[in-house]
């Protein structure tokens, strides 16, 4: 799906942003801890996914930090799409879009193995099989070494905090209960701006949504993680109901050195014997 012309994407895409800070606490700190810890587990990565990309944020701030770097953003909303491709349109033929459903075979549209994969608010709307099975995928096709980050809704394992949390949301989404834009009066705004016809290509492309809104306990992402083969599963930040979830591909393991074969040393070139 194209953007009629005359749609304005600067504007469309602030109030996006600004509707999304209304009820995701500390959205502009969570997006960019994203990129500080890409870049510090991958300094200069060739290629990075974004899984569930929407407008694009991440995949902007992405193709900012690293100039080398392509990003590929895949979504299954052809609505959201129109917008990432506008938002990210300066970066070229750095910035890839593709219209795909993480609930079924999609890694083909990444065009080869990414050393990061990141999401964003994005993965909650996966039922628990659903997400368990997209580990299992992003585990085979990240590049040795390449790091995977969750960032979304993470529930709480204590009864009593959740219910905070929740009660917090819920005063945000609430009229006039938080600053920012309302997400129905947004939708409605955006999909007249399309045109006919847009709002029954995005039912149509959603389809039946299975996920856990509040998000699933953290316990259950690194556990999952771990079971996908990924090492180093850690929280890595956390705020009210909301992580910054991951972990990396193992590295390939080096070559073992044959006996005889020159080697660097601490004072040049030295020659490795084996001793029996």
């Amino acid at each position: 799906m194209d953007l009629p012309p005359g749609v304005d994407v600067e504007q469309w895409v602030a109030r996006w942003d600004r509707m999304q800070e209304r009820f995701l606490v500390a959205r502009r700190e969570r997006l960019e801890q994203l990129v500080r810890l890409v870049r510090a587990a991958v300094p200069a990565p060739r290629l990075v996914a974004d899984l569930g990309c929407g407008t694009g944020s991440v995949a902007a701030l992405v193709l900012e930090a690293f100039p080398e770097a392509q990003v590929v953003g895949l979504d299954l909303d052809p609505t959201l799409l129109a917008l990432a491709r506008g938002r990210c349109q300066r970066h070229g033929a750095r910035a890839r879009f593709a219209q795909v459903d993480l609930r079924s075979a999609w890694t083909s549209a990444l065009g080869g193995a990414p050393d990061a994969a990141v999401s964003a608010t994005a993965l909650h709307w996966l039922s628990a099989e659903q997400l368990s099975a997209l580990y299992h995928q992003i585990a085979g096709v990240l590049a040795p070494g390449g790091l995977f980050l969750n960032a979304d809704h993470a529930a709480a394992s204590v009864p009593g905090v959740q219910a905070l949390w929740e009660a917090s949301r819920r005063a945000a989404l609430a009229p006039g209960g938080a600053p920012g834009e309302a997400w129905d009066r947004f939708w409605e705004g955006y999909l007249a701006a399309l045109g006919p016809g847009a709002r029954a290509a995005r039912e149509a492309a959603l389809g039946k949504v299975d996920g856990v809104e509040e998000g699933l306990p953290l316990a259950w992402h690194l556990n999952e993680l771990r079971a996908a083969g990924l090492v180093g599963a850690d929280c890595f930040w956390r705020c009210d109901g909301d992580a910054i979830l991951g972990a990396s591909r193992p590295p390939l393991a080096p070559e073992p050195t044959r006996a005889g074969a020159d080697v660097p040393g601490r004072f040049g070139t030295e020659r490795l014997v084996l001793r029996r």
